[in-house]
């Protein structure tokens, strides 16, 4: 009998959907060229380099036997709970204090963090984001807003 990693092969098949997700999702958009990209360019590639990583990981899932772990909502409530913070924090407050809060939210999946790195780690990402998309990149993201 075919020996399955169940775990690997379920990951495979969460990355080769949502791969598939932004995939197809591009085709709504102007694809391009290597050269003069449109807008779906590069969520295609990413897409199909999912779809190819979700493949690779469910094909190295044959072979090996191992049983899905149970779910631990320790692990998974804080990672949304961070997502859904800057999701409403970031038009609220600005860019820097909406990941300084994501950052501490999803610190508390592991039950080894400490809040001293966190806080530390949550400014370094906050300032990160900042450098990144709105001095170099230039994207009109609020940095810093009063909520009142």
């Amino acid at each position: 009998m075919l020996k399955i990693d169940k775990t690997d092969l379920l990951s495979g098949l969460i990355v080769l959907a949502v791969g598939s997700y932004f995939a197809y999702g591009a085709l709504d958009y102007r694809i391009g060229t290597v050269i003069r990209m449109g807008p779906g360019y590069v969520p295609l590639a990413l897409g199909l380099i999912a779809m190819g990583l979700g493949a690779l990981i469910m094909l190295s899932s044959l072979g090996r036997s191992g049983a899905l772990e149970s779910f631990k909502w320790r692990v998974v409530l804080p990672i949304v709970a961070s997502i859904l913070a800057f999701w409403l924090l970031l038009p609220r407050v600005g860019v820097l204090p909406a990941t300084f809060v994501t950052v501490l939210l999803s610190t508390l999946s592991s039950p080894k963090s400490l809040l001293v790195p966190a806080i530390i780690l949550g400014v370094i990402v906050a300032v990160l984001i900042w450098a990144c998309f709105v001095l170099l990149l230039g994207l009109p993201i609020p940095v810093l807003r009063s909520p009142f």
